[in-house]
């Protein structure tokens, strides 16, 4: 029976015929709602951010990558353990990308993974030191989530205490084929006279699991940041 709420595509069934089958109405798709977004842990700055409103540049390839990240989710290549390691200057869109990886995923498959600023991520297990909340519960999220992304990895230089514990996260869930969406200002490997990479910040170790599980994707582009600050100034 037709009731107010039916779905005017599928009329209540779920399923839409086509010629050669059928496929899974949209309506069948969970919505993003405010508590799925605190589940996730996305930041409110974050939430409105997908790949419809990522404005690609040709120049930079942006299109290619953006067909990579779907393709990914379409493939299920998430099964296999597989990630990202999102590397480029700041302000040229990596968490957006991220972002709107984690909510494909959501959408499409169901699969509500979590969302962590790294230096966000530490300094809370340091302050679940203090019994606000128990370090414990907080790694065992972290690394049992079917999704992680790290955001800003490797952005500052890590004392002991804080490379024990990414080395921790990070070798339990490629231990357990857990995949990492990783974004990066420097590079995963190899050495440069300017700058750190990955594996010269976190060890060699690290480096090669990360390597071997994220698939690199240099994002390059203006700093969108920068630009708007540079506006702002001018007026």
């Amino acid at each position: 029976m037709k009731t107010e709420n039916t779905c005017p595509y599928c009329k209540g069934l779920g399923w839409i015929s086509l010629k050669n089958g059928v496929k899974k109405c949209s309506c069948q798709y969970k919505n993003l709602t405010d508590s799925i977004y605190k589940r996730m842990n996305i930041p409110k700055k974050y939430q409105d951010k997908d790949f419809k409103n990522f404005l690609p540049n040709k120049k930079y390839k942006h299109h290619l990558i953006i067909k990579r990240l779907k393709d990914y989710v379409n493939l299920e290549e998430y099964k296999k353990g597989k990630g990202f390691f999102l590397v480029g200057n700041p302000g040229v869109g990596k968490t957006h990308l991220a972002v709107a990886l984690l909510k494909e995923l959501f959408l499409k498959k169901n699969i509500a993974g979590l969302f962590y600023d790294t230096n966000s991520l530490l300094f809370k297990l340091r302050a679940s030191f203090d019994g606000v909340e128990s370090s414990r519960e907080i790694l065992e999220e972290v690394i049992n989530t079917p999704i992680l992304v790290l955001d800003d990895l490797g952005s500052e230089r890590l004392s002991d205490w804080a490379k024990d514990i990414l080395h921790y996260i990070i070798i339990n869930r490629y231990n357990d084929l857990k995949p990492m969406i990783i974004t990066s200002n420097i590079k995963l490997k190899g050495k440069s006279e300017f700058e750190e990479s990955l594996e010269e910040r976190m060890g060699s170790s690290i480096a090669s699991r990360l390597a071997e599980v994220c698939e690199i994707l240099p994002v390059k582009g203006q700093d969108m940041r920068g630009s708007r600050l540079l506006e702002l100034q001018e007026k």
